[in-house]
């Protein structure tokens, strides 16, 4: 059989066209440099090239065990698990608010609908094609948080953009471009600490002109654990970021100072320790939450719903207390292990990546995910300050469930071609 007669039956056997010509351009190179040194102990070419390729053994095996290698995987957990958490979250905000606002469980509905829409597209996206245009994406980040600076829509203090009138979206819309800006510019070779740090400074800048708090603390968590993860030298790292949080640890205390903390900020901080003393102002959200949750008990208030007020709060922020109420403490301790799983099953999607880029995707995703869960299910629980933090799947509003959707679909586009990326190491 001859070379190329040997390389087309075994491309036949795989499905993958991708893999099909990695997996055919090494064989190739291997037969070639076999018959080389079998034409050097004295066989013709004719021999050397037959030879050859009756020693790679038998195309039909080689090319089954290369498809079964080497084709596109799908985490199927991972996703049945984001289908299965979309659902539920779904299932129970049409149960808890059906009756109080039908027109917010439709709006809910469409959320949802785009968001697994979303993450289907992205799953057989490859992300690869987004590694080039990182510097890209910042810039354009960059540029739509400056458009929040003219904004004169206001939500609790702080500035909206709409999206082509349809949506009105805070400065969290802009973490899925700098996830994807991180994870490029990371891999360029320009790329170095100090340059990382000027750039995470500035744009943290920007972040602060919104006024969004919790979108500087997903941004800057972000951020640690991608340049952590990254190949930079972890010295460096340290030392900067030891210097970046004494400066900013220093403005504060300057601000401080200077009294230019209002009153009702201190009176926030000292509400989360001491909320008793506050119970008619900061601390009554501290107390109305714990009243709630000791209330639960293990089998929740199924039929029952009266202590709840149906405030955007409590469909937002606070819905893990809306569902620790209604299904008890049970119901809630099974959520929060499937939340504990899938941010295991990132964890381990990480370690299984071999592509840099890929890893960035995936870490930065891990890091934006697992702080909107910690967060959410903290503050509820009275662990941490409130904030204002969603909690992925559960909580109402598009923006929240369409970020999510993004990650987990980069997340799922990632693990889907890491035996390709496997094959371009060969």
């Amino acid at each position: 059989m001859r070379s190329n007669q040997f390389l087309d039956k075994v491309s036949s056997y795989i499905r993958s066209k991708e893999a099909s010509k990695y997996i055919e351009a090494e064989l190739k190179a291997h037969l070639h440099q076999t018959k080389i040194e079998l034409v050097k102990k004295g066989y013709k070419e004719d021999e050397a090239e037959e030879l050859a390729v009756r020693n790679m053994g038998n195309p039909s095996d080689i090319g089954k065990k290369m498809d079964k290698l080497h084709r596109p995987t799908i985490d199927w957990k991972l996703m049945s698990m984001f289908l299965f958490m979309s659902a539920t979250g779904l299932c129970l905000f049409w149960f808890l608010f059906k009756d109080s606002n039908s027109f917010s469980v439709l709006k809910q509905v469409y959320s949802v609908t785009v968001s697994v829409i979303i993450a289907c597209v992205l799953l057989f996206f490859d992300y690869r094609k987004l590694q080039r245009w990182g510097w890209v994406f910042f810039t354009i980040g960059c540029l739509i948080l400056v458009q929040f600076q003219f904004s004169k829509v206001l939500v609790n203090g702080m500035p909206r953009i709409n999206i082509i009138g349809l949506l009105s979206v805070n400065s969290i819309v802009v973490l899925p471009l700098f996830l994807l800006a991180w994870a490029g510019m990371l891999q360029s070779k320009k790329m170095n600490v100090y340059l990382a740090a000027i750039l995470y400074v500035c744009s943290t800048f920007l972040f602060l002109f919104t006024v969004n708090l919790q979108a500087v603390a997903l941004y800057s968590l972000m951020v640690a654990v991608m340049v952590w993860r990254s190949s930079l030298n972890k010295r460096k790292i340290l030392i900067t970021s030891a210097v970046l949080l004494t400066t900013c640890v220093s403005i504060l205390l300057i601000e401080i100072a200077l009294k230019d903390i209002r009153t009702y900020q201190f009176e926030r901080l000292f509400a989360f320790v001491t909320p008793e003393k506050f119970s008619e102002t900061s601390g009554y959200m501290y107390l109305k939450l714990e009243k709630l949750i000791d209330d639960a008990g293990w089998l929740g208030h199924f039929g029952s719903l009266g202590k709840i007020d149906f405030s955007n709060e409590m469909m937002t922020d606070f819905i893990f207390v809306t569902i620790t109420y209604t299904l008890g403490w049970t119901g809630a301790l099974l959520i929060g292990l499937m939340f504990l799983w899938m941010i295991w099953r990132i964890s381990r999607i990480f370690q299984t990546v071999k592509d840099p880029f890929g890893k960035m995707l995936v870490s930065g995703s891990f890091a934006i995910f697992t702080a909107q869960v910690t967060i959410s299910i903290g503050m509820s629980l009275g662990l941490l300050p409130i904030m204002s933090i969603s909690l992925p799947f559960m909580s109402y509003g598009a923006l929240s469930a369409v970020i999510n959707a993004f990650l987990f679909g980069l997340v799922l586009s990632v693990y889907q071609k890491k035996n390709m990326i496997l094959m371009k190491k060969i």
